[in-house]
């Protein structure tokens, strides 16, 4: 634990005018870490759903507010240096190696827990066979199949395919005006999910 401490430490102290400002990898970094135990909670303490929605509804309230303070007192070199992570993302719209292999895993790890809940389905259906839903739960066992590595491939699709889109908007971007219009509809973007994730919560 205390290595990963230090990785987390270095990763954000470290100062380099390549890649992305200091807060930038913060608010990033504590997207990740707030998503990660509430996952956790969901699966070890049994937290309810809407529950579990509506406190990464919070979280992520909380990242969009720290964009929208950040924009406000970002130099233009802090400024320039998320246009060029955006750029160099853009740069392509093709998946990176990096991106194919956990396409890949996924769809293996998918394929694998897919197999192993085919096989529970079926050994349930030939114990109880007058309580078992056979075809619906291979139904559902085929939709998790498609549905996970397809939702792997848009998380690692769709970043390329917008900052292609914001890379040719921000050629020529001197004042850093559109830098700003695009941090500010992320921002906005992001709360209106965290909205939506934290509505079922407050009226059920």
């Amino acid at each position: 634990m205390k290595w990963l401490l230090n990785v987390i430490v270095k990763f954000l102290t470290y100062d380099d005018p390549k890649i992305t400002p200091i807060p930038v990898r913060a608010a990033a970094c504590f997207l990740i870490i707030a998503t990660t135990v509430i996952i956790e909670c969901q699966i070890w303490l049994h937290t309810p759903l809407l529950r579990s929605l509506a406190a990464w509804g919070a979280v992520l309230v909380i990242f969009a507010h720290s964009i929208r303070h950040w924009i406000g007192i970002a130099s233009d070199q802090e400024l320039q240096r998320v246009s060029n992570e955006i750029a160099k993302i853009g740069s392509s719209t093709k998946l990176s190696v990096w991106d194919s292999t956990s396409v890949i895993f996924v769809a293996f790890l998918t394929f694998v827990i897919a197999y192993l809940l085919s096989a529970a389905a079926v050994q349930i259906a030939k114990q109880h066979p007058s309580q078992a839903r056979l075809p619906i739960w291979l139904a559902l066992i085929g939709l998790w199949m498609i549905f996970f590595p397809t939702l792997e491939y848009l998380r690692r699709k769709m970043p390329r395919c917008l900052a292609s889109r914001w890379r040719v908007r921000l050629q020529g971007d001197t004042s850093k005006t559109e830098i700003k219009r695009i941090l500010g509809n992320v921002s906005f973007a992001i709360t209106v999910v965290a909205v939506v994730l934290t509505l079922p919560n407050l009226l059920f």
